[in-house]
C-alpha cells in the first residue's frame, strides 16, 4: 500500500505532485521524494535535517512539529509537504 506523499506546488514547478512511498519515519519519506526530485531538497531544508521555517510537514493532516523527520508514519498514511505562504 505504502504512505503517499503530496508535494506543494511551490516545490515542483508550481505541479502538485503526489508519490507513493516507502518508509518508518516522515524523514525516510522525504527522502524518498528527494531521491526522485533532487531539486527539491534545497527547497524545503534549511541544513542538512533542519527544515526551512516556511515548511510544515503534515501526516494524516496534523502537523509533526515538533518531530517533523523523525515522525513515525506507517502504510496507508499520507504525508503533506506544506509551503506556508508569509505575508
Amino acid at each position: 500500500m505504502g504512505i503517499k506523499v503530496t508535494l506543494h506546488p511551490v516545490l515542483n514547478n508550481d505541479v502538485e505532485t503526489n508519490l507513493d512511498v516507502e518508509g518508518n519515519t516522515v524523514g525516510d519519506c522525504v527522502r524518498c521524494v528527494i531521491e526522485r526530485y533532487p531539486d527539491i531538497k534545497k527547497k524545503i531544508f534549511a541544513t542538512e535535517d533542519k527544515l526551512k521555517y516556511h515548511v510544515e510537514i503534515l501526516v494524516n493532516g496534523e502537523s509533526t512539529f515538533p518531530q517533523e523527520l523523525m515522525y513515525p508514519v506507517k502504510d496507508g498514511d499520507s504525508v503533506s509537504v506544506l509551503v506556508l505562504m508569509i505575508r
